[in-house]
């Protein structure tokens, strides 16, 4: 029987751990967006706005 707990733990930590790492993943790709949407707000890599003037 000690088998069978060993397997549900093993499944709870590795669930534990898919669903952590999911909403890392989640916010670094939230973050990426946004930082990639201020980067064109600012004009992007052109020299036509007021940052770069």
């Amino acid at each position: 029987m000690w088998f069978l707990q060993v397997i549900a733990s093993l499944l709870i930590v590795v669930g534990a751990v898919f669903y952590l790492g999911m909403l890392q993943g989640e916010a670094q790709y939230k973050e990426s967006i946004r930082r990639h949407r201020d980067f064109n707000r600012m004009g992007g890599m052109s020299k036509e706005n007021k940052y770069w003037r």
